[in-house]
Formats: structure tokens, C-alpha cells, sequence
């Protein structure tokens, strides 16, 4: 039996061998279009492998056939099979990839589509495995880091419970003035105990709606640009957001720019890259300056949100002539400086969390000792 993603790709194939088709129907397989997703590990090597054969000459179709057997899991094999399929069909490489945007993200499909305008979709997928590389050794440090704070948090949210929902109440119910004789802290931490505990359902409700409509309204681009340029104003992550949107930009731009491409056509391509909705509108303005006759540092420029650097790099390489050298410097940088940044936050987690917890924890403990004291005193 043979499998294609559709009827015209699977009579093209079998005429490729000398048969003809008879018939065909179609079939849901597990891990098929729109379902499928990839690890990031066979990511890394679908992307690596597939640009040194394109590096080496070999037409993309034969790369993802030889390709697909070597893929490390049935799902994996599946959807390289299916994207070689779709690309004998007629489509290009980059339309192939959105069929499952579970596995290939706007960014990646966007690059790989400023690698096919240009004709450099070797260095493209070269520059993309690096930095899915870089992405994933970021998200394990992160992973390792976050261990300890994770397990301290749950511990903590469980000593909290305990103490609040068995201690407290007993220890509350051994005072012969019942509650009016409690001190405040333990009076106030009573109050939070029986507002949460009579009203949970409520609050359950109230968040599911809450995330639900948060969901929603952040699919509105006005809300999206929005919440991405407040996140811009936090001490610390504005700047580490701001880098990660540069890079991307820069690095697609640098790519085009040493293709050839136009500017306008480099400022689409390289806007989507950079997975920022509040970039992506910045930059939509930019084209239009740039439209108009304006130079892209000059347009850049013009917009208030926009990374300083990026603005200065652009400038030297227009007036050196080497834009896409100065571009490719900057993501570099960039890259080198968001792991530094990414350190320096786990680094500042820890010692807050043992801070913001030991004050939630000796608030409760001191509630609890204090009517226990008092106790103490009157007999």
C-alpha cells in the first residue's frame, strides 16, 4: 500500500515507478496534518541534515525522502513523508511546512519562505537549526534552574494549606474566648481561610473566565500589541523580549539582504520572523516610511519602541555598504546576551522566593504561636 498526501501526488509517484493508479481513498493516520509535532530534538535534525544536502547539491525532494526513514519516531517519519509528498505535488517547501504549524512556528516557516525568495534556503536552514539549537540549550538551563524554586513553591503551598485548613482552626478552637480573644494576624488569616474556603467555587469560576477571556482578547491585534509593549515596560524582561524579537529580524534580514532581496520584501519577511506583535506593527510602519522614499535607519528611527541598537547597526551598515554583515553582528550579540540575561534571572528567583515565602510562612506561623501564647499568659 502506498500513501500519499493526496490523489494527483500518489498518481505522480506511482507513474515515477511505471504503474498506474487503480484506485485510491482517503485515511486518517495518527500524527497527520495540523496533529503532528515534532521534538525539538528531531527538529534540530530535520533542519541540520536537510541544509547540508541542499548545501551539497541534493534537490530538496530526494533530501526529505532520504530523510524520512532516518527520523527518529513514526510521527517523525509521517510528517517528512507528507511534506515531500506535497512538495512533489507542486507546492513549495514553505507552504508544505504550514500544514502543520504544531510542529514548523510562523517564525521558522517565514524564514524558510525569505530562503526560497532569495534563493539561499541552505544558509537559511543552516542559521535556523543553529538557533533552535541555542533555543533549546536556553530551555533546559531554564528547566534545571527552575527545579529547585518549583519543588520549594509546592512545599511551601502545601505547608501553607496544612497549617491554614488543620492547625490554625484547632489550635483556634482551644481558646476559651473563642475568636474574639484572637489576636489580629490570627483574626485576618482566619478571614482569608473561611473567605476562601466559602467562596472556592466562585473563584474557580472566576478564573476559568478570566484566562478564558484573557485567551481571546489577546487574538485582537490591538490587545496583542498592547500587552506585548507592556511587557516591554518590566525593568529586565522588556529588554530580554526586545532582544529576542531584534535577533530574529536581524538574522532573517541579514539573510535577504545578503541575497539581494528588496528592502520591502526583506521588511515583510523579517517582520514575521521576529514573533513580536508589537515589533511586527512597529515594523509595519517602517515599510511604510520606507515606501515612501525613506532610508530604513531614518524609518526606524521614527518609531518610539524600537531597540536603539538595532537603529545604530542598521545606520553603519547603509553607510558602509555592508547592511547585512552589521545585521548579522547584531544577532549575533544578541544571541550572546540573552542567556547572560536569562542567568541573571534565575539567578535573582531563588533568593526572592525564599524571601516572599519565609514572609508568608513566619506571617502564618506567628498567627498560629500567638493565640498560643496568649494562652500561656492567662493561665
Amino acid at each position: 500500500m502506498r500513501t500519499a498526501c493526496d490523489v494527483l501526488a500518489l498518481d505522480r509517484e506511482l507513474e515515477e515507478k511505471g504503474l498506474s493508479l487503480t484506485s485510491a481513498k482517503s485515511v486518517a493516520k495518527k500524527g497527520t496534518k495540523g496533529r503532528a509535532k515534532l521534538s525539538s530534538r528531531e527538529l534540530v535534525s530535520l533542519t541540520t541534515q536537510l541544509s547540508i544536502l541542499l548545501n551539497a547539491g541534493v534537490p530538496i525532494l530526494a533530501g526529505l525522502r532520504g530523510i524520512a526513514p532516518q527520523m527518529q519516531t513514526e510521527v517523525g517519519t509521517n510528517v517528512v513523508t507528507q511534506l515531500a509528498a506535497s512538495i512533489q505535488s507542486g507546492h513549495s517547501f514553505s507552504e508544505a511546512l504550514q500544514a502543520f504549524p504544531d510542529s514548523f512556528d510562523t517564525v521558522f516557516c517565514a524564514a524558510v519562505r525569505a530562503g526560497e525568495m532569495s534563493g539561499a534556503l541552505p544558509p537559511v536552514l543552516e542559521n535556523q537549526a543553529r538557533f533552535l539549537e541555542w533555543s533549546a540549550g536556553i530551555r533546559s538551563t531554564t528547566l534545571q534552574a527552575l527545579l529547585y524554586p518549583v519543588l520549594l513553591v509546592c512545599a511551601i503551598t502545601v505547608l501553607v494549606v496544612v497549617m491554614v485548613s488543620f492547625v490554625l482552626p484547632r489550635i483556634v478552637n482551644m481558646m476559651p474566648g473563642g475568636e474574639e480573644n484572637l489576636p489580629g494576624p490570627t483574626l485576618f488569616l482566619m478571614g482569608v481561610s473561611d473567605f476562601l474556603v466559602g467562596n472556592w467555587h466562585q473563584l474557580l469560576g472566576l478564573g476559568v473566565v478570566f484566562i478564558c477571556g484573557g485567551v481571546v482578547a489577546l487574538r485582537q491585534d490591538r490587545v496583542a500589541i498592547g500587552f506585548s509593549r507592556f511587557l516591554f515596560r518590566i525593568p529586565r524582561l522588556g529588554d530580554l523580549l526586545s532582544m529576542l524579537a531584534v535577533s530574529r529580524f536581524a538574522r532573517t534580514a541579514s539573510t535577504l539582504q545578503d541575497a539581494g532581496c528588496d528592502m520591502l520584501s526583506i521588511i515583510d519577511v523579517s517582520s514575521v520572523s521576529c514573533g513580536n506583535r508589537a515589533y511586527q506593527a512597529s515594523f509595519a510602519a517602517v515599510r511604510e516610511h520606507v515606501a515612501g522614499g525613506a532610508r530604513l535607519s531614518d524609518a526606524l528611527e521614527l518609531e518610539p519602541h524600537m531597540d536603539p541598537l538595532l537603529v545604530q547597526m542598521t545606520r553603519v551598515g547603509e553607510d558602509t555598504g555592508e547592511l547585512d554583515t552589521c545585521l548579522g553582528k547584531l544577532s549575533a550579540y544578541y544571541d550572546k546576551e540573552v542567556p547572560r540575561m536569562v542567568s541573571w534571572f534565575l539567578a535573582l528567583l531563588e533568593p526572592t522566593i525564599l524571601v516572599v515565602a519565609g514572609g508568608i510562612v513566619g506571617f502564618i506561623l506567628l498567627a498560629a504561636m500567638l493565640p498560643m501564647i496568649s494562652l500561656y499568659e492567662n493561665m
